[in-house]
């Protein structure tokens, strides 16, 4: 089997991973689920864009034409390291300052390369350390400072690439999207608290770039013979509802973490808590030390019975304190007042000017099984994220 070739142009544009899980859910028509995860790692396909001229183009159209469907050494240009000293013919260890964050994978595959995509080295990795790589054999050639050490994966390309002319030497932007064919995984962490057993997703804000979406969608099944009216039958009897956030992270730990949260989730598997990040209740009243419940702006929840998916809360203070809560009891305490009781004490006094959101959390799967991770630098991830509720009697 011939050497994958390397893609060695420089990467422009947006770089996005899109990561593909797959998940068996069986759904019973009351509305619980059973989730079987069928990967153990995603299907990943990476995607940047390359725009050349002159010699260079030829080269990067020559390669196209000649291995389109071939194996390819693809960059994951993201995780650039550079050498922070000159390395000589033969070394084995390359100086690259910090690797946290980086994917270098012991016996993978990294590349060096300069400013020319004609010039190049492919490398063995053996060991991984905190601030350099240990190569399996020795270099080829000698490399300067600043020169690029870039993690690769065997892939292939997902589709060909469309090439536009801007002038007759010179390409438009190319789109290119590399399948890959070893596993580009992050081990599996989810952030922050536990409630119930299960964890809840409330270590990111939503941001505002779209607006936040919540559909209250229902198991419905509707009978219809065409002749007499329709029978709408509410089989789960309580709302499953949808709710679309997006989530923009700005440092790189935190890039770390929100792509290990992705991999705990592992698509529609694993479920976590999580909050509508709306004012679904205003305190009334100021809360004393060990109370046991709190009074809310009503009539609300006083008014219907409370759905066993849609019970429990989350507490924000200014101070940032977060507490988790279950409604048990909901009263009417006078014509503007529900009294909720909670199913523990609060453990502080706090008034009404200290609290930041009192919202509902829901107990959630991703609605789907792909997560597109959008990069505008090392440091900069967007992640779109759908969330279903699950009828559920924890």
């Amino acid at each position: 089997m011939p050497d994958p070739v390397a893609w060695t142009f420089a990467p422009g544009g947006d770089y996005i991973e899109e990561l593909s899980w797959l998940t068996d859910v069986a759904q019973a028509p009351t509305g619980g689920t059973q989730h079987r995860r069928l990967r153990q790692s995603p299907r990943t396909v990476i995607g940047f864009s390359a725009l050349e001229s002159g010699a260079n183009r030829r080269w990067l159209e020559l390669l196209l034409r000649q291995y389109g469907a071939a194996a390819w050494w693809c960059p994951v240009a993201i995780d650039t390291r550079w050498l922070t000293a000159d390395v000589a013919i033969a070394a084995t260890v390359l100086p690259i300052g910090a690797v946290a964050g980086a994917r270098f994978a012991v016996g993978g595959r990294a590349l060096l390369i300069g400013d020319d995509p004609r010039k190049y080295e492919v490398v063995q990795v053996d060991l991984v350390g905190t601030s350099t790589i240990t190569l399996l054999s020795g270099l080829a050639n000698g490399w300067p400072a600043g020169t690029q050490v870039v993690p690769l994966r065997r892939a292939h390309l997902a589709e060909p690439p469309q090439i536009s002319r801007f002038t007759a030497d010179d390409t438009g932007v190319v789109d290119l999207r590399f399948r890959l064919d070893e596993p580009l995984d992050t081990t599996a962490a989810m952030p922050g608290a536990t409630y119930r057993s299960y964890p809840v997703f409330d270590a990111f804000v939503p941001v505002w770039t779209s607006d936040p979406a919540w559909t209250p969608e229902r198991r419905v099944e509707l009978l219809d013979d065409e002749m007499a009216t329709p029978l709408v039958v509410d089989t789960a009897g309580v709302a499953l509802g949808k709710q679309a956030m997006d989530y923009i992270v700005d440092t790189a730990a935190d890039v770390g973490t929100l792509r290990a949260a992705m991999f705990a989730l592992a698509g529609r598997w694993a479920p976590a808590w999580v909050p509508s990040w709306a004012h679904d209740l205003r305190l009334a009243a100021s809360v004393s030390s060990g109370q046991g419940y709190i009074d809310v702006d009503g009539p609300l929840l006083s008014t219907q019975p409370l759905a066993a998916n849609h019970r429990d809360i989350r507490i924000w203070l200014d101070s940032g304190t977060v507490l988790y809560r279950r409604i048990t009891a909901v009263a009417s305490q006078s014509a503007t007042v529900d009294r909720l009781t909670l199913d523990a004490t609060l453990p502080a006094a706090f008034t009404a000017a200290q609290v930041r959101m009192i919202c509902f959390i829901a107990l959630c799967v991703q609605d789907g099984d792909s997560n597109t991770l959008r990069y505008f630098d090392p440091q900069t991830m967007q992640c779109a994220l759908t969330w279903r509720e699950l009828d559920h009697e924890l």
